[in-house]
C-alpha cells in the first residue's frame, strides 16, 4: 500500500494514519482521494471524507464519503456520482459487495449528459453487476422533472455487445384490434454470432401470435436469419403460420451451400397478415437448395427448388400452374477456353490461335402440378460451341461459330424411353467502331466523341436433326415428339439476319483538377430478317435513346415499329431527377443555424402510352424529399401518384425531431390498401427504451 497527502499525522501507540490536504491512497488495483483520509491498522478500514474519488478496477466514482475494508475489497460511498458504459448513476449510498455486485439505494441514472437532465429514471434500489445487468426496484421514468410511467421492477442490459433481456412492449388499442399489447418478448444473445428474438402479440378482439426470429453470422464463412411466424385468429379458432429461412456457407473444400426456404400455412396468409404492401401482393413462394463449387476449370452446381403459385386459386381459370418442383438440377459449365495453347511470342500467333470452345451441361427432372392434373419430366441437355474472333485490318470484326446440342429425354410424347436428338447450327457476326471527336463547349465539356458501332450477323440451321434412332427428321416434326420445359428446348431451323446500329456520345472536361468522362448519350437501333417465317419476314424496328446530360437528370425512350402495319408501338418513357444541396436562403431571419439547410428531391416518371386507345394508358409519378429544417428538425414526404386516373396511390408524410438525449418520429401513410400513423419517442442511448403508437386501417 502506498499513500500521500500534504501533511500526515501517524500514531505510534496503534498505528494509526490520518492523511490532509490532497490525500491518496492505493493499494492493488484500488486507488482512493480526498481531502482527508484516515486508516485504522487494527480494523484495516479506510475512511475517507470530502470531495471523495474511488477508482477501483476501472470503476469510477465520486462522492462526500466513503469507508473501505481492504480485507474483503468491500466498500460504502454516499451521495454518489458514478460513469458506466454511456449512463450516468446519481445515489445515496453504494454499497461495493465485490467487484462484480454494487448494491445503490435512491438511484438516478440517465445517459443525457446535460447539468439539467432531459429525462432521468428514478429507482428507490438497484443491484448493478458490472458487464452484465442493472436490476432496479420499483422504478419511475421522469421527463424534466415530470413522472412518465411507473413500472414495479425493471432489468437494463448494461453487458457491452449483446445482451440477453426482455423487450419493452407497446400499449394500445384501435378500433379493429380493441385494446393490445405488442412485441412483448425475450432477446437470447448466444454470443458473438447467434441471437434469437421470441415476442408475443396479443390483440383483444382479433388474434394472438408468436414470432421467433433467428440470425446467424461467422464472417468468411456463414450468415443467414430464419423466422418463425405462428397466430391463433380469435373470430374462427384459425392456426395459421408462416416459415422464412435464409442460409449461406461456404464449406473448407470451396464448396457454396445457399439456402432459401418460404412456406405457409394457406395460399391467402400473406395478403391477409401482413402488413408490408409488398408482401401482402406476393403472388409466388421459391424454396431452394444449392451446392455449387468450381470442377475441373468449370463450375458444377446441384439444387432443389419449390415453386408455389400463391394466386392460382381452385375453380377459376383452366390450366392454370399451382406449383413447380425440381429435384434435382444439375448442372456444370466450362467457359471458354483457346483449342490450341497460344505461343509465348505473339510474333508466332496464327489464325486457328483465336479458336475457343466452350462446355455446358443440364440436367433437369421436373413435377408440374395443376388443379386436377400433374406431369413429371426429365431430360438431359449438352450443348458445346467452338468461336473464333479476328479483326480484318485493324477496323472490322469478324467472329464465326459452330454449335451442336444434343437433349435426351426420360421419355416422348408417345410414351417411348429415351428418346433425344442432335443439331447443330453455325453463325458469323462482323462489327466495327466508328470515331469521331470535335471541340465544344457543352456544359462545360472541352470534347467530345461520337461513337458509331454497326452490327451484322447470321445464324442457320438445318431443317433436319438426327434421331436417336439413327435416321434424320425434320425439325417440324420435334413439336409432336417431345416435351419442352425449363431450357430443354427442340431444335428450329432457317435462317436469321440481325442488324443492329449503336451511337454513343460521350464527353470529357476538367473538374477540380481530374478528368471527368462521361456518356451523354446512347442511341440503339435494332432488326432481324428471317425468309423462313410465313408472315412477316422482318421483325419490328426497336429503338431505344438513353439521355443522361448531367449526373442529376436522365431520361431513357424505348419504342419500336412494325413496317408491315406502319405502326409505333411499346412506347415508354422513363425520366428520373435527382437534385439536393445546401441552401442558405431557406435559414430562418434569426440566423441560430450556422450552417445551410440540406435538401434531398428525387423524382421519377413512368409513362407508357397506349398509341391507339386511352383504355391502356401507364403514367405514374413518384416523389421523395428531405428537408432539413434545422440541425434538429426534419421532414420527409413521398408520393406515388397515378396521373392517368387523377388520383394519389400513396402518400407518406414523416416529422422528425432530435431531442439532444431523446430522438422523435412521426410518420402518416395514406392509400386505398393500407391507411395510418406512426408515432415514437426513444432514447438514443437506449433505442429499446421507447414510447410508439400505430394505427392502421389494415
Amino acid at each position: 500500500m502506498s499513500y500521500g497527502a500534504d501533511s500526515l499525522v501517524f500514531s505510534i501507540a496503534n498505528e494509526n494514519l490520518v492523511l490532509m490536504g490532497t490525500a491518496s491512497i492505493e493499494h492493488r488495483q484500488m486507488s482512493i482521494a480526498a481531502d482527508t483520509i484516515k486508516y485504522l491498522s487494527t480494523d484495516e478500514i479506510v475512511t475517507a471524507t470530502g470531495n471523495v474519488e474511488l477508482t477501483d478496477s476501472g470503476v469510477d466514482a465520486t462522492g462526500t464519503a466513503l469507508i473501505y475494508h481492504i480485507p474483503t475489497a468491500t466498500a460504502r460511498t454516499f451521495s454518489t456520482t458514478s460513469f458506466y458504459d454511456r449512463a450516468q448513476y446519481n445515489s445515496e449510498t453504494v454499497t461495493m459487495l465485490s467487484r462484480d455486485e454494487f448494491n445503490l439505494t435512491n438511484v438516478v441514472f440517465t445517459s443525457c449528459e446535460k447539468d439539467t437532465f432531459d429525462y432521468f429514471f428514478w429507482a428507490e434500489v438497484m443491484k448493478v453487476y458490472p458487464d452484465d445487468k442493472a436490476v432496479a426496484k420499483p422504478i419511475i421514468l421522469y421527463v424534466q422533472d415530470t413522472p412518465i410511467f411507473w413500472l414495479p421492477y425493471a432489468v437494463f442490459p448494461i453487458r457491452r455487445g449483446r445482451s440477453s433481456g426482455f423487450t419493452i412492449p407497446t400499449l394500445g388499442s384501435s378500433s379493429r384490434d380493441g385494446r393490445y399489447i405488442r412485441k412483448i418478448g425475450y432477446y437470447f444473445g448466444f454470443s458473438d454470432y447467434i441471437d434469437l428474438l421470441v415476442s408475443a402479440d396479443l390483440m383483444e378482439k382479433t388474434r394472438f401470435q408468436v414470432t421467433m426470429t433467428e440470425r446467424h453470422s461467422l464472417r468468411y464463412v456463414m450468415n443467414g436469419r430464419s423466422r418463425l411466424q405462428w397466430r391463433r385468429q380469435f373470430e374462427n379458432s384459425r392456426d395459421r403460420w408462416l416459415l422464412e429461412t435464409l442460409h449461406t456457407q461456404e464449406l473448407p473444400d470451396g464448396t457454396m451451400v445457399r439456402l432459401t426456404g418460404n412456406f405457409v400455412s394457406d395460399r391467402s396468409y400473406l395478403e391477409e397478415t401482413q402488413q408490408n404492401p409488398q408482401d401482402r401482393m406476393e403472388g409466388q413462394l421459391r424454396s431452394w437448395l444449392s451446392l455449387s463449387r468450381n470442377i475441373a476449370g468449370g463450375s458444377a452446381q446441384v439444387s432443389f427448388e419449390y415453386t408455389e403459385y400463391l394466386d392460382a386459386l381452385a375453380d377459376t381459370i383452366d390450366n392454370e400452374v399451382l406449383s413447380e418442383l425440381t429435384a434435382p438440377d444439375l448442372r456444370y459449365n466450362h467457359p471458354s477456353a483457346p483449342v490450341f495453347n497460344p505461343p509465348s511470342n505473339p510474333a508466332d500467333q496464327h489464325i486457328w490461335h483465336s479458336l475457343y470452345w466452350n462446355f455446358s451441361s443440364h440436367y433437369l427432372t421436373e413435377k408440374t402440378e395443376w388443379e386436377d392434373s400433374s406431369l413429371y419430366n426429365a431430360g438431359l441437355r449438352l450443348s458445346s460451341a467452338i468461336s473464333g474472333s479476328n479483326r480484318l485490318g485493324g477496323i472490322l470484326a469478324i467472329s464465326p461459330w459452330l454449335k451442336t446440342t444434343g437433349t435426351v429425354y426420360d421419355r416422348d410424347i408417345q410414351g417411348n424411353r429415351l428418346p433425344g436428338w442432335l443439331h447443330s447450327s453455325i453463325g458469323l457476326s462482323l462489327s466495327t467502331d466508328i470515331y469521331g471527336m470535335f471541340s465544344s463547349g457543352f456544359a462545360g465539356y472541352s470534347i467530345l466523341r461520337h461513337t458509331i458501332s454497326p452490327s451484322i450477323s447470321t445464324s442457320w440451321a438445318p431443317d433436319k436433326y438426327l434421331a436417336t434412332d439413327g435416321s434424320l427428321h425434320t425439325a417440324e416434326d420435334a413439336d409432336s415428339l417431345y416435351y419442352r420445359f425449363s431450357d430443354l428446348s427442340l431444335p428450329s431451323s432457317g435462317t436469321v439476319v440481325t442488324f443492329s446500329l449503336l451511337n454513343v456520345l460521350e464527353g470529357k472536361r476538367l473538374r477540380r483538377g481530374t478528368v471527368d468522362r462521361r456518356s451523354l448519350a446512347e442511341f440503339s437501333l435494332s432488326s432481324s430478317w428471317s425468309p423462313d417465317r410465313e408472315e412477316e419476314e422482318f421483325s419490328p424496328i426497336t429503338a431505344s435513346l438513353n439521355l443522361t446530360p448531367a449526373q442529376w437528370i436522365s431520361s431513357r425512350i424505348n419504342s419500336s415499329y412494325s413496317t408491315y402495319s406502319g405502326k409505333a408501338e411499346n412506347l415508354s418513357i422513363t425520366t428520373s431527377l435527382q437534385l439536393s444541396g445546401n441552401d442558405p436562403t431557406m435559414q430562418p431571419d434569426s440566423g441560430f443555424i450556422l450552417t445551410p439547410l440540406s435538401w434531398r428531391l428525387n423524382l421519377s416518371h413512368n409513362w407508357r402510352p397506349s398509341l391507339y386507345s386511352e383504355d391502356d394508358d401507364l403514367n405514374k409519378l413518384r416523389l421523395t424529399a428531405n428537408l432539413n429544417l434545422t440541425t434538429r428538425w426534419a421532414l420527409n414526404y413521398g408520393a406515388y401518384y397515378d396521373i392517368t386516373n387523377d388520383d394519389f396511390i400513396g402518400q407518406d408524410y414523416s416529422i422528425m425531431r432530435d431531442l439532444d438525449s431523446w430522438e422523435a418520429i412521426f410518420t402518416r401513410h395514406v392509400s386505398d390498401i393500407d391507411s395510418g400513423f406512426y408515432f415514437r419517442i426513444n432514447i438514443k442511448a437506449f433505442p429499446d427504451i421507447k414510447v410508439e403508437q400505430h394505427t392502421s386501417s389494415f
